[in-house]
């Protein structure tokens, strides 16, 4: 028989051809050029005849498993491919002449060494595992780092924070490019936020829609990784910028992978080739990375505005209790001391002036009460009281004019033609004309009259009260008729800020609506729409 180095080194040729065979059709050899498949047994079959220095053989099985393990290889195909020479030396014996076959135990020494050669593989390859999972840990702590930093700092821009977390990202996946798009659900399109290495600049323009055809539309509506090996070729539309940036493969992926779509993250290298099933893996888990810090982020933005509001809310509350008890001590104190005067002078004197005085500053305490206490309702949900009967809203504008004029002197004039005669309720109704005529005056110009015009039109009528003035900036108009709106200046001494919210919801309550038009020119324009009959929308 002959000796094992012997057998080895005759048919060595032999049980490699056979070896490359079986392991073609074998899982471990998809997706691997022939140079590939073959690049290590031939050192391996050198080892076990004692042509190779061991630790020789070790650093080429150490690139052997960096490369497998970037390719996504797991241990058992691996291992499987030293199985196969196992398997092919075993039968390359057995079909051997008797004068060339190695006795069992040489055959026996021949797989010792292998399973040796087998034992090292494995523990170098778990190890390397090891490492490449400490790797990916690392740099998911790295993006909690800094979007832990985002959350301290958040004054500090937004695309700065996710630039650094995406340079971060394009590390940990050895790319030459990244870039984050974040959907805007106004516009239903992908708004690129930040994006780090090759063309940098030119990716931050980008704005695409969600249509397959498109790389990030693709991207953003796959649950999984999506992959472009050549970007130059590809039929997919993509941006002229990413063509020409020497850029050849992408990587992306949907944040979240699944629910609402949040963004797409996509990675870009110059080399040019499938992506192994391990960087699709880690793509995975940075984009879940990402999609967390993105979420925690948007939740510390809204409990912050949730803050500032409860804050400005708060400070407008107070300063409206302390307008209150200013408003209610004025007419209260002119009525006492009206009362005071007509107790002195007892029979003496008859004072209609001052019976006048303190019904009229009564008057202006029940009003502002009414007011609040129906604004109260409103902001708990729940509807505005009417007492519906037939009433003519001339009748009501002519009503609040003869009124207002004793206060204010001749600055109204109603324009209407004929009986504006429906179902309404009659006292809310002329709160909200007092409302919006007092409010025409205390901002209009000393000099102009305010006009009240009443119109029809269709099934509606339309009252209007316009004044001459400074207009109403747009972003005040946006929220005039809310209430302990921080978005609203704060009340002054005077005005509780609840006139307009009453017109509002009475106006709602009747089945209509109140709407604002301000301009330098034409003045402010305050008209509340009513139906002619109210009864349907008390249901």
């Amino acid at each position: 028989m002959a000796s094992s180095t012997g057998f080895l080194d005759r048919h060595g040729d032999e049980i490699l051809k056979t070896w490359a065979s079986e392991a073609s059709r074998a899982a471990s050899a998809r997706g691997l050029s022939d140079v590939e498949l073959k690049n290590l047994m031939p050192i391996c079959l050198a080892a076990l005849t004692g042509g190779a220095d061991l630790k020789v053989v070790m650093r080429h099985i150490e690139s052997h498993l960096s490369d497998r393990i970037r390719w996504g290889f797991e241990v058992g195909e691996v291992v499987e491919e030293f199985a196969i020479l196992q398997r092919c030396i075993s039968s390359c014996a057995a079909s051997a002449p008797a004068d060339e076959r190695p006795s069992p135990d040489e055959l026996a020494r021949i797989f010792l060494a292998l399973q040796s050669i087998m034992v090292r593989t494995t523990d170098s390859f778990q190890m390397h595992m090891q490492l490449d999972e400490q790797r990916e840990k690392r740099y998911l702590r790295q993006l909690r780092t800094l979007a832990d930093q985002a959350l301290r700092t958040p004054g500090a821009p937004l695309g700065e924070h996710l630039k650094a977390m995406l340079a971060v990202i394009m590390e940990a996946m050895a790319a030459q490019c990244a870039a984050l798009f974040l959907y805007d659900s106004r516009s239903e399109l992908l708004v690129t936020r930040a994006a780090v290495g090759l063309a940098e600049d030119e990716l931050q323009e980008i704005v695409t829609s969600l249509d397959p055809a498109t790389v990030t539309g693709l991207m953003a509506t796959s649950e999984e990784p999506v992959a472009i090996d050549d970007v130059a070729t590809t039929e997919l539309v993509v941006s002229d910028a990413l063509r020409s940036s020497g850029i050849h493969s992408l990587l992306g992926v949907r944040l979240p992978r699944r629910d609402r779509i949040r963004g797409v993250m996509y990675i870009g290298t110059r080399a040019q080739g499938p992506f192994s099933v391990r960087e699709r893996r880690r793509i995975e888990a940075l984009g879940e990375g990402m999609t967390l810090h993105l979420e925690n982020g948007q939740l510390h933005a809204e409990l912050r505005l949730r803050i500032d509001e409860l804050e400005a809310e708060r400070a407008l509350r107070e300063r409206f209790t302390a307008i209150l008890a200013h408003d209610l001590r004025g007419p209260l104190a002119s009525a006492r001391m009206s009362a005071q005067t007509l107790v002195r002078l007892g029979d003496r004197a008859a004072r209609p002036e001052l019976v006048a005085r303190i019904e009229r500053n009564l008057e202006r305490v029940d009003l502002m009460i009414r007011d609040l206490l129906d604004v109260s309702r409103m902001e708990a949900g729940q509807r505005l009281p009417l007492n519906i009967d037939w009433c003519d809203l001339r009748e009501i504008a002519e009503e609040v004019v003869q009124d207002l004029e004793a206060q204010y002197g001749p600055r109204f004039a109603i324009e209407a033609d004929g009986e504006f005669r429906g179902m309404w309720s009659r006292d809310e109704l002329r709160r909200a004309v007092w409302n919006l005529a007092v409010n025409a005056v205390k901002y209009g110009r000393a000099d102009t009259q305010v006009a009240i015009r009443l119109a029809r039109r269709g099934g509606d009528v339309r009252l209007s009260v316009h004044n001459f003035g400074d207009p109403i900036p747009a972003e005040h108009r946006e929220h005039i008729f809310d209430v302990f709106s921080q978005r609203r200046r704060a009340p002054q001494a005077g005005e509780l800020g609840l006139g307009l919210a009453f017109v509002r919801a009475c106006a709602e309550a009747h089945g209509g609506n109140v709407e604002v038009e301000s301009a330098t020119e034409e003045g402010t324009t305050f008209t509340i729409t009513l139906p002619f009959d109210a009864r349907p929308h008390q249901k």
